[in-house]
């Protein structure tokens, strides 16, 4: 039976590769046989590869053994999933040659990996700047999507969360911002595929194998047009080889609440103090009210809502298939009440070896999400994030059941509604559905040349439902139901030809040569009707009249792209890089529709040099990067080179058509140009240290000029105008403080210091104001600095609110023209993280903070609360209290009556430092678990998200990319428990 089995596997392989030795004999050819094993057991390797060329190769049977047969001078490869490559060169002068391989288990194979764009290099021969973050950096972090553990770990790279939704996306942002109205985002590539920010939950951090950060031109200019504000290359797990299928199943269950508690808003006895200070004291029953006293941030936001997060994924590899499938359900409530996340997600990425000379594959992920929103960013009496501040802490939210008060049985004491049951009769919940797979093919022609197409779709649909309940009573018997559906579609089609070839042992060279195109269709469609008049019929069929809608038919782009590269290393000491890439983009005229744009990369590595040998014991790696090249931004809405006209107008009660855009056709490519200096030295196998300086100059800057209204009533038109410089420095620092036994302590650190400076702007125009926002466009200025009226305190004899002129004199008078440039950015020019982590046996504890410095944002919620008699009905901070009162008070809030302006007192330093991981983690020893049979790892973890901010910052919460604070969904605390077990 045993020979049979033996018999029809050596069968198999010759259907595969061809005659492993009949032909042996002939020819001239020489007879290789041996036993392949692992190094570190002596155990025999099945189905190692033995290669040699593109079109012949055998594998090891059962047994680890192999026969082939060469001619003489033949190199072979020993490939082995999870080992180390190794090579073997056919000697002459005898029939038959025996090669016994020991092969090295290659544990650092995946880290010493650096994606890059449109393949994979060993790391230390990329001549670009390339950060690259690792799987456990991300799946372990108990959040909806991968780019919130991001924060901290790259230098250059700035995260911001927009809100502590826990759908909502971040706002990343590589090296600063590059233009003004153009997009700022970089680009984002999942397996291969371009993919938009907003579907960053749709991926499973735990279905990550490693996220690469693209900087400088010469590891990202070869994507060209949309490569402007760099590059983030995002790469899902693979199969290994093993004796059997790796299953993995982790749990996670925890809670979250609000991050920061700064809340300045009066208790009960504060504002009847305040009221009868201010004289708004008019039928109210005091001896009644002071025996209410609420807290409306604890009535608003939960402080324990639930995370559970369950995933299994499956993986494995033989000779001829790769395999990862995963599912899982991730379940999240939102701190603030009326939201919250779930999510049901499930990946198979599968490789298949059709022929000897054919690889064929797919990565396909299926994703399903229901979201629920909170209102927030705007102040509203009803929305509960902004009505937490105006509702008056006497006002108590809830029946003595603890059932919320209702204004229909008069259980509501308050103004108005409560804003609690306000929510529950208006909600509004999303359903998300989202495709995207990639097919690919790649087929080795002859040794060392290699062609690849890839197919990738991207399709997500998305639908809204929102209604107002009729019967309750502030709806007035009036329902409303409204709908909305958007459909985008993104198809890609990317096809390369590679070739690397080496010489003599000391030249390689690796030459790319692709096309590109991508094609993208979105379309929407919403309505909204009211006349409903049963909570149990609030559909759209069931009113009575429609009283808005909308819908885009066709809101359609396309690029099409050529690119190149030649790479050349000269004996691992010097590495040359040239790319280049041409790209047509619908978004431009005919005129000006394509772009070119290239880089150039060395590097240097130093270490390899012979006059470095007697350093080797100390200086473990040494190595200079320069790079410098172009790339592109197309990032403007589409049709704008197009004059349109449209429908709507209204001519005396008929339908009709009228000019809305003139025609742009002379617009052209954005174009950034970046030069790198890279500095990378390693001391003692312990310590890393890098160091990288870049300049990068934007021109032809896209931006919206404005126009008089009396030009065809447009008020403003996209022109290539503006320049913009951005100079910076990263460093990283990582190390090893002890390595003994079983005890291990490593640190790390990140920081960046970037300058940003506007060079130029449109028709020799030096400065711009942007209207409501308190920020000027000035040359020689910062993009994101503040233009605002200097608040010079209060006037101590009389309470008077004081200003700076723009001379820096006094005066009582608030005026715009005023108003100067401060100096003070809503772009923070410092940034950074750092962390450790200390591992004893299997008891592991890993700390991880990011910082922000010297960035600003008003605080707009101030100016309603502390609005110093504007808003005197709706409650006030604490702040009041301090008011100016009688002369000679010193204070920074004027008397009573004097109103709070938009001025610098509501601008405020939003710097911070935060505790953004805390893991205590302890792993079975593997001898334990050997005795089960069943399991191969147990790991049991408790963790803490954002545990910590320490700030000035008087708000919620500090983190925001936006210049104003207003009404903010705080960010969350999450404390987690978790179980990892693989079998």
């Amino acid at each position: 039976m045993q020979k049979t089995k033996l018999l029809l596997t050596v069968l198999a392989l010759a259907l595969c590769f061809g005659p492993v030795t009949a032909a042996a004999q002939g020819g001239g050819k020489i007879q290789v046989s041996g036993t392949v094993t692992a190094a570190e057991d002596k155990q025999p390797l099945i189905g190692v590869n033995v290669i040699a060329g593109a079109t012949t190769g055998v594998s090891t049977l059962i047994d680890g053994t192999y026969t082939i047969s060469v001619p003489a001078g033949t190199r072979l490869l020993f490939q082995y999933i999870g080992y180390k490559d190794v090579e073997f060169v056919v000697p002459g002068g005898s029939p038959a040659v025996r090669y016994d391989v020991a092969m090295e288990n290659d544990s650092q194979a995946l880290e010493d990996v650096v994606v890059i764009a449109y393949g994979v290099r060993k790391k230390g021969t990329v001549a670009g700047s390339v950060a690259t973050i690792k799987a456990e950096n991300i799946e372990n972090t108990p959040t909806a999507a991968f780019d919130q553990a991001l924060q901290g770990q790259v230098p250059g790279l700035s995260v911001m969360a927009v809100s502590g939704e826990p759908s909502e996306s971040t706002i990343m942002k590589i090296r600063g911002v590059n233009s003004i109205n153009s997009g700022t985002a970089p680009l984002y590539i999942l397996d291969g595929v371009a993919i938009s920010s907003a579907d960053f939950n749709t991926v499973n951090p735990a279905d990550i194998e490693s996220l690469s950060v693209l900087k400088d031109a010469s590891s990202t200019s070869i994507y060209g047009a949309r490569a402007a504000n760099g590059v983030i290359v995002i790469t899902t797990k693979r199969g290994r080889m093993a004796d059997h299928p790796t299953i993995n199943y982790r749990m996670q269950l925890g809670f979250s609440q609000i991050n920061q508690q700064n809340w300045n808003i009066m208790n009960t006895e504060e504002r009847i103090r305040y009221e009868k200070e201010i004289g708004q004291t008019a039928g109210k029953n005091y001896d009644l009210l002071s025996k209410t006293d609420i807290n409306w941030l604890d009535a608003v936001y939960n402080n324990a809502a639930l995370l559970q997060n369950y995933e299994l994924s499956v993986s494995g590899a033989t000779e001829k298939t790769n395999y990862y499938v995963s599912g899982g359900y991730y379940n999240q409530e939102g701190t603030a009440i009326g939201s919250g996340f779930e999510r049901y997600s499930i990946r198979a990425n599968v490789e298949q070896r059709a022929a000897k000379w054919l690889k064929i594959g797919t990565n396909t992920a299926l994703n399903y999400q229901e979201i629920q929103r909170a209102d927030d960013g705007v102040m509203t009496l009803v929305t509960p994030i902004s009505a937490a501040q105006f509702m008056m802490p006497y006002w108590n939210p809830y029946r003595k059941d603890g059932s919320v008060a209702s204004i229909e049985d008069g259980s509501w004491k308050g103004q108005g509604q409560n804003p609690l049951e306000w929510t529950a009769n208006n909600p509004l919940t999303f359903k998300k559905y989202k495709i995207f797979s990639s097919l690919f093919a790649e087929a080795t022609i002859i040794e060392g040349l290699t062609v690849r197409s890839q197919f990738g779709i991207d399709y997500s649909h998305t639908t809204g439902f929102g209604v107002s309940y009729p019967e309750y009573s502030p709806n007035l018997n009036d329902g409303t139901a409204q709908r909305s559906s958007t459909d985008g579609l993104n198809l890609q089609i990317t096809n390369t030809i590679n070739y690397a070839l080496k010489l003599n042992d000391k030249h390689s060279f690796n030459f790319l040569l692709g096309h590109e195109g991508i094609n993208y269709h979105y379309e929407d469609f919403s309505l909204i009707a009211k006349g409903q008049t049963n909570n149990k019929l609030t559909n759209i069929s069931n009113a009575t009249r429609v009283t808005s809608w909308n819908d885009t038919t066709d809101d359609d782009y396309g690029y099409l792209s050529f690119f190149a590269r030649a790479e050349y290393n000269y004996d691992n000491r010097y590495m040359v890089e040239l790319a280049a890439r041409t790209d047509a983009s619908s978004r431009f005229g005919k005129d000006n529709r394509w772009g070119r744009f290239w880089s150039v990369g060395f590097m240097w590595n130093m270490r390899n040099e012979r006059f470095m040998d007697n350093v080797g014991h100390w200086l473990t790696n040494a190595q200079i990067q320069f790079s410098t090249g172009t790339s592109g931004n197309s990032a403007i809405p589409n049709y704008e080179h197009l004059a349109l006209i449209g429908g709507g107008a209204n001519y005396a009660g008929n339908a009709g058509v009228a000019p809305i855009q003139q025609s742009t056709d002379g617009l052209k490519w954005e174009k950034p140009w970046t030069t790198n200096l890279g500095l990378h030295f390693g001391f003692w196998n312990r310590l890393e240290v890098d160091l990288e300086l870049y300049n990068k100059k934007t021109t032809d800057m896209l931006m919206e000029v404005p126009q008089s209204y009396s030009d065809n009533g447009y008020g403003f038109r996209w022109d290539n105008v503006g320049g913009m410089v951005n100079r910076g420095v990263e460093l990283t620092l990582s190390g090893t403080l002890i390595a003994h036994k079983d005890f291990l302590w490593t640190a790390n650190a990140t920081v960046s210091y970037t300058k940003n400076k506007i060079t130029e702007l449109y028709n020799g125009v030096r400065e711009y104001e942007l209207a409501n926002t308190s920020k000027k466009l000035v040359v020689g200025h910062d993009v994101g600095e503040f233009y605002i009226n200097r608040f010079a305190g209060v006037n101590p004899a009389n309470g008077d609110a004081l200003w700076y002129t723009k001379d820096g004199a006094l005066t009582t008078e608030l005026r715009d023209e005023d108003k100067v440039m401060i100096g003070k950015s809503m772009y923070a020019p410092w940034e950074g993280g750092f962390g450790t982590s200390l591992s004893w046996k299997g008891l592991s504890l890993t700390a991880q903070f990011s910082w922000v410095a010297d960035r600003w944002m008003i605080n707009n919620d101030r100016y309603f609360n502390e609005s110093n008699g504007r808003f005197a009905s709706n409650n006030q901070s604490r702040r009041l209290l301090e008011r100016w009162k009688k002369p000679g008070d010193v204070t920074d809030i004027p008397r009573h009556g004097v109103y709070t302006e938009f001025d610098s007192r509501l601008l405020e330093d939003a710097s911070f430092l935060r505790l953004k991981n805390l893991m205590l983690s302890y792993s079975l020893p593997k001898n334990l678990l050997q005795k089960t049979r069943v399991l191969n790892g147990v790991r049991i973890y408790a963790q803490a998200q954002n545990l910590f901010t320490f700030t000035k910052f008087s708000g919620l919460d500090p983190e925001s990319p936006s210049n104003i604070y207003i009404a903010q969904y705080p960010a969350a605390r999450q404390f987690t428990f978790g179980l990892d077990l693989t079998f």
